[in-house]
């Protein structure tokens, strides 16, 4: 495990020394042998359109529940931290079933879902049977509810779409197409980040949206072809790129895409939801995508980054490639909610509520920190690093940019680093 902060340690040893005396309910009987359980539900797509997100988070999960209760032991305290993981197949409806699965095993505090469609089919359950939610990956802005039993302890799209625009400006991209996943996460970053675009002095042409679960992508890459082509003829190749919203599917975009005259001529740039997907770095999309520069924002900061090699390596290694922002939340998100289960014995959500603001707000978690949180529970600020597919000998590989902060919606990117 790695080395805690000084204040992140007397933090967690306060929460717990104030919780010994107010959770008999939980504790078994007394000796040296008790310990008392705390369960936390998990709902992740580990198989559909987001199964490499959704299992970046179980990870992330797993290395998080085993660096909590190594931590426990070394304190001397008998809690132990557990996780009920439930594979929504980033499916709305199963989301929902699941949500209840975890409900009848007397679960109140669930980390997930994957997608925001899925957020937007269980938040009214959860708000009407006393569950806490904690999104790590759900960004959709209309799901920015105040009141509600959701937290997000990632950003809104708003932040994703203005630093997107403002690199596309930076990288003289003067026209766009945009290419997106039809539900309510893909719809609203796509007229988020074009309007965006627009307002930067940027023009958007007609591209193409597609429903999820599609399996064949080559008559919309035909169409997208012939509208590239217009594109360039007009701007020059070098002003115009295809903005790509996509999840897991985004391989199969790009084999269809690497099979026209015009596609491959120009820039391709992307979103959390297809960054360091270890299928655009090999094979055909690769190819495609190496030839492209095909570049995407992560939730990502290179300064936390840095400074948890080791945590972040454990994680790496049991991937067997880059964790991306969301689940390095993930794992932030578990350590929070354990410090607010242990605050409170009650299955009251506006306690747990309380607890789980003033766990988030007080001393975050060890990778990034405090989460300061908006009147809706979502994150207030962001960092995003630009990631590349770059050759590396014969193979392909995802490399770093550059990244950009910031600090609250509407404000202007900030240059923060600047990669090799």
């Amino acid at each position: 495990m790695r080395k805690v902060s000084a204040a992140f340690v007397l933090l967690l040893l306060a929460a717990a020394v104030l919780a010994c005396g107010c959770m008999g309910s939980e504790t078994s009987p007394a000796g040296p042998e008790a310990v008392q359980d705390i369960v936390v539900g998990a709902l992740l797509p580990l198989s559909g359109d987001y199964a490499g997100g959704g299992e970046a988070s179980r990870v992330a999960l797993e290395v998080a529940a085993g660096d909590i209760n190594d931590y426990f032991v070394s304190i001397g305290s008998d809690y132990r931290v557990g996780i009920i993981i439930e594979d929504t197949k980033a499916d709305p409806a199963v989301a929902l079933e699941k949500l209840r699965t975890l409900e009848g095993q007397g679960t109140k505090i669930v980390i997930g879902p994957g997608t925001s469609a899925e957020l937007e089919a269980i938040r009214t359950y959860a708000d009407e049977h006393g569950i806490l939610i904690v999104s790590t990956m759900s960004t959709a802005p209309s799901l920015a509810i105040a009141g509600d039993n959701v937290y997000r302890f990632v950003p809104p799209d708003t932040y994703q779409a203005d630093v997107m625009a403002y690199y596309l400006k930076e990288q003289g991209v003067k026209a766009v197409l945009p290419v997106w996943r039809g539900d309510v996460w893909g719809d609203e970053l796509e007229k988020l980040t074009t309007a965006a675009f627009v307002r930067g002095g940027g023009k958007v042409l007609d591209g193409a949206r597609y429903t999820p679960g599609q399996e064949d992508y080559s008559a919309m890459a035909a169409d997208l072809d012939a509208r590239v082509a217009q594109a360039i003829a007009v701007h020059g190749k070098e002003k115009v790129a295809v903005y790509l919203v996509s999840l897991d599917e985004a391989d199969r975009i790009m084999e269809a895409a690497l099979a026209t005259e015009n596609l491959p001529k120009v820039r391709w740039y992307g979103c959390d939801g297809n960054v360091l997907l270890d299928e655009l770095v090999t094979g055909e999309p690769a190819r495609f995508a190496e030839r492209t520069r095909f570049t995407s924002p992560a939730l990502w900061n290179q300064e936390s980054v840095a400074s948890n090699t080791a945590t972040i390596q454990k994680m790496r290694e049991l991937l067997g490639r880059h964790p991306d922002g969301y689940s390095l939340a993930t794992y932030d998100a578990l350590w929070i909610v354990t410090m607010a289960r242990i605050e409170t014995d009650t299955a009251d959500a506006a306690m747990l509520k309380a607890a789980l603001e003033r766990s988030a707000g007080r001393s975050g978690g060890p990778l990034f920190g405090p989460a300061h949180l908006n009147g809706a529970g979502d994150l207030s600020n962001a960092h995003y690093t630009f990631w590349t597919v770059g050759a590396d000998g014969d193979a392909c590989r995802w490399v770093p940019l550059v990244q950009y902060g910031v600090r609250s919606a509407g404000t202007t990117p900030e240059l923060e680093w600047v990669g090799v």
